[in-house]
């Protein structure tokens, strides 16, 4: 669930409610539910404006539509990071190039360096990557299904060369007793008998992309060899690559081809020994970026919550675990928001616990509060409705401000899928309830609040946000017991704001 998820609920009856263009629209990003378009209506420069918020997620792909600039006009993705460290290749290895300014790759391919490439030291650092490694399974399976038919097409015109010569080796040779004679026609239908073989035993392992490392004097720089992906010979050469460098430094993307139009990025670690290949495993990421932040100068209905605010990707899941997070790339995340001195975490991750408060994890969130006083938001799990079925960490984690989802009429009304939109707002069915084994509540959040408080000079703190989210919350249910299930309630952005008190 992304940041945006916890709204305040409305007591509109869905009959009320008449879809259009519009409403549909608007119902999609349900900032009428958390009051935040009355708060933007009122204050249009508090819409997120300074504040940076690190999304420890499946990585966001900076391609996408509206997660170009911000609402002022600035980069809205400062940096792309692989915390998973599935994207990470091997460029140890250096060598020179030739006298035709040639080098031999790590894959064994001849590449071709392109001369107007500075290189004062002359030392290149190579490496190879199978591009499934980088790949989602579903991009990975379109792919596989798409060179499998090629192949099959290819195979199949060699097993019907390879029937034809050997007919015509049998029409032209009626007895076939000479020794010369019957090794030539074995060896016909050997090679026929292997190509229908390999037809039954096919497993493709993927294009091989050759990597290729250097420093140009002033940062390291990157280029791919990207041939194999392509069906054009002339495609994806060395030599033609507009080379990269570190995301943050340039904020430049490539893509690797047209067939699979997979958006990557690149860092370069260790003094030019490990390249790392960003990817995103899943859209998910991007999802949540666009919720909390997409700004659309010509689409406003789809801006995000806070349009104004700045991210940083930290990629958590590891696209070789089927973009399952790791204890690893977690700690690299909040290293790296630590880093870049980020406002605000969200999380979109977590599984059940029975150690509430509990693990190597817990003790640096705990530090990255407390000590560093950034702000971490999570979600609360899908494992609902039962009680207790919050998830670790943000519904389990005293630190983080753990955030479950919610529905009103208008949203359930235009793309909810509900069978029969609610009369009033609810919590939804399949989010994780409270309380936590030890008893804790859970509550939400969102960065307009910050924008507001740097904008007025307030001091910014995770316990003054806190407070100010659990003294404006609106309760969720009119029942004493509704309370142990949704904690102190929903947010709404205009309270928050215009609280005494925060």
């Amino acid at each position: 669930m992304p940041l945006s998820s916890v709204i305040t609920p409305q007591h509109d009856s869905s009959s009320d409610f008449k879809l259009n263009e519009s409403t549909f629209l608007a119902s999609l990003m349900p900032k009428k539910e958390i009051a935040a378009d009355r708060f933007l209506q009122d204050h249009p420069n508090y819409d997120g404006r300074g504040v940076l918020i690190a999304i420890f997620d499946s990585g966001v792909d900076p391609a996408a539509a509206g997660l170009q600039v911000t609402s002022d006009g600035k980069p809205k993705i400062l940096d792309v990071i692989d915390c998973s460290g599935s994207g990470d290749v091997d460029t140890s290895k250096v060598v020179k190039a030739d006298a035709d300014g040639c080098i031999c790759g790590a894959s064994g391919a001849s590449l071709i360096i392109n001369t107007s490439w500075k290189n004062p030291s002359g030392e290149w650092h190579i490496g190879y990557k199978f591009v499934y490694e980088l790949f989602t399974e579903e991009l990975t399976s379109r792919l596989k299904k798409e060179r499998k038919k090629k192949w099959d097409e290819k195979n199949q015109e060699e097993i019907a060369k390879a029937v034809k010569q050997l007919q015509d080796f049998d029409q032209q040779h009626v007895k076939v007793e000479d020794a010369q004679l019957k090794r030539a026609r074995e060896d016909l239908q050997n090679r026929l008998d292997l190509l229908k073989r390999q037809s039954e035993s096919y497993n493709d392992k993927g294009p091989v992309v050759d990597a290729v490392v250097w420093h140009d004097g002033e940062v390291w720089r990157v280029a791919l060899d990207t041939q194999s992906l392509e069906d054009d010979p002339d495609c994806g050469k060395l030599s033609n690559f507009v080379p990269l460098t570190n995301y943050r430094i340039e904020r430049k993307y490539g893509v690797f081809s047209k067939l699979d139009a997979c958006t990557f990025v690149v860092n370069v670690y260790n003094n030019g020994n490990v390249l790392s290949i960003v990817t995103d495993c899943s859209s998910h990421a991007t999802h949540v970026s666009g919720i909390a932040s997409a700004f659309h100068p010509k689409e406003p209905l789809l801006n995000g919550v806070a349009p104004g605010a700045q991210l940083i990707s930290c990629k958590i899941g590891d696209s070789r675990l089927g973009s399952m997070e790791t204890g690893t790339g977690l700690i690299r995340a909040l290293i790296a928001a630590v880093e870049h001195k980020c406002d605000l975490i969200n999380m979109s991750y977590g599984e059940p616990t029975l150690l509430p408060d509990y693990g190597r994890f817990v003790d640096l969130v705990n530090e990255v509060v407390n000590k560093h006083r950034l702000i971490f938001v999570s979600s609360a799990g899908n494992s609902g409705p039962g009680l207790s079925t919050v998830g670790a960490p943000g519904g389990t984690s005293s630190s983080i401000i753990g955030i479950g989802a919610y529905v009103s009429p208008a949203m359930a009304a235009g793309a909810h899928c509900l069978v029969e939109p609610p009369s009033e707002g609810l919590e939804y069915t399949w989010s994780s309830r409270g309380p936590t084994a030890d008893g804790a509540l859970a509550c939400g959040g969102t960065a307009l609040l910050i924008s507001a408080m740097k904008a007025e000079g307030i001091s910014v703190s995770p316990y003054t946000v806190r407070r100010a989210l659990e003294n404006t919350a609106v309760p969720i249910g009119d029942l004493p017991e509704d309370k142990l299930t949704t904690g102190q309630g929903l947010m709404q952005v205009d309270k928050l704001v215009n609280s005494p008190n925060p």
